[in-house]
């Protein structure tokens, strides 16, 4: 993973950080899981304009020993996963453009420190991330099988939903960093489906589109489980082949 030094934003940037925070407190307060609210707060995350990562990666040290880490954009899986190995999550070092707010075209400061970070200030969660990395790592040279993390990442961390004594819930920092998103994937346009590895691992999905369906998790433990039942759903597999 190349890192980068910290970036200074420009007041205009602020501005834009600014924006989506505001355009997005109903989904912090109505549509989100408690963590999610619970990490803000913990973080010190405001409308205030694009936090210092410094100051983040201080606060979120020392509940959980994670940090952000500034990168260009979007990582390639392997050292995505060995930096999720080593308690870090890259953070594009840049703000979406103002004239299209609502649209990013690799994961930026909004999407990562906003969607993610927040949820990595709890400690199951942080741990469940860092083994995440950990198991991947396993199948470096594998392509298929890290295709199958990638799979269940993006449907189990980045678009899950949740069910709460409240009703659904957003359980996923993909759809959490976009107002659009928040409220379409509670609606009746889109399918939800009950959480199943076995119906995930392999399912095809594009990263530029809406979701056609959301898979639904009884509990945060269901999704912290979903890793051995990936592993042993991949060396079935293998005997297979």
């Amino acid at each position: 993973m190349k890192t980068q030094d910290e970036r200074h934003y420009t007041a205009a940037e602020h501005q834009t950080w600014t924006r989506l925070f505001q355009g997005l407190e109903h989904s912090r307060q109505e549509q989100a899981h408690p963590l999610f609210g619970q990490g803000i707060a913990a973080l010190g995350l405001s409308a205030a304009g694009v936090p210092s990562l410094s100051d983040v990666n201080e606060r979120l040290i020392r509940l959980t020993g994670w940090r952000g880490v500034a990168v260009e954009g979007l990582e390639d899986p392997v050292s995505f996963f060995d930096a999720l190995s080593e308690r870090c999550f890259p953070v594009g070092n840049f703000i979406r453009d103002a004239d299209d707010i609502s649209y990013t075209p690799a994961p930026d400061v909004f999407h990562d420190l906003y969607g993610h970070l927040p949820f990595l200030a709890d400690k199951d969660y942080a741990d469940f991330c860092q083994d995440f990395g950990q198991r991947a790592q396993r199948y470096r040279g594998d392509s298929e099988a890290i295709k199958a993390f990638e799979t269940l990442f993006w449907f189990g961390v980045e678009f899950p939903l949740i069910e709460t004594r409240s009703g659904l819930r957003i359980f996923g920092g993909g759809i959490l960093s976009s107002r659009g998103e928040s409220d379409y994937c509670l609606s009746r346009k889109p399918e939800h489906v009950a959480f199943d590895v076995a119906k995930i691992y392999r399912k095809p999905y594009s990263i530029d589109e809406m979701q056609t369906t959301f898979f639904v998790l009884s509990d945060p433990k269901q999704l912290y489980q979903s890793l051995d039942i990936l592993e042993v759903l991949l060396q079935s597999e293998r005997r297979l082949a």
